[in-house]
């Protein structure tokens, strides 16, 4: 492997570290549920958790080609991604992931239609990819969402509701999520 794809691949992990680390975590746990000992699988697993790690990041390429173009978030971005220079592009959305507001993807309610969808795709006879990254989406939503919760920008995460949940309604959530999350594991 040459100097440069070593350099993307260091800084896409400086950027992406939790994420990653998220994934690959699933990774393994998804393999141990499993007991897998086909390469397929290996693959299969390991391809679906990595692909979920960058899903929600599909919020900003919305917005940067379908519904503001014209934004100058959008312009820089659409710039990097016609050079194929996707370091750069994964990079500016993540020192620039504020900029934007009313996020799709990144909020409660998709949240909540991705644990319903998680929980569908786990109860079914889908593969291990599509299991491994629709569950690893949803696990990086809950880490999106601590994110909004520990810096406190609740409003950001809840922003389609008049307004923010009261405290007690946050934690209901919260154990609602680490319900999912536990009854997708266990299904897996």
């Amino acid at each position: 492997m040459n100097y440069n794809k070593t350099r993307m691949f260091k800084k896409l992990f400086e950027l992406y570290k939790v994420p990653l680390l998220i994934s690959i975590t699933l990774t393994i746990i998804f393999i141990a549920l499993k007991l897998e000992t086909q390469p397929i699988g290996f693959a299969y697993i390991t391809l679906g958790t990595l692909l979920g790690t960058f899903f929600l990041d599909l919020d900003y390429l919305m917005y940067a080609f379908f519904l503001e173009p014209e934004a100058d978030f959008s312009k820089t971005l659409a710039g990097f991604i016609r050079h194929k220079d996707f370091v750069n592009a994964f990079s500016y959305i993540y020192y620039h992931r504020d900029d934007i507001p009313d996020k799709t993807l990144n909020s409660g309610m998709f949240q909540v239609v991705l644990a319903g969808v998680t929980i569908l795709a786990v109860s079914s006879t889908t593969g291990y990819f599509i299991r491994a990254f629709i569950i690893s989406a949803f696990v990086n939503s809950m880490y999106r969402f601590s994110r909004y919760y520990f810096e406190n920008k609740l409003n950001g995460w809840f922003w389609m509701l008049k307004n923010v949940p009261s405290k007690n309604a946050i934690y209901a959530y919260i154990g609602g999520l680490i319900l999912v999350l536990f009854y997708c594991l266990g299904s897996f």
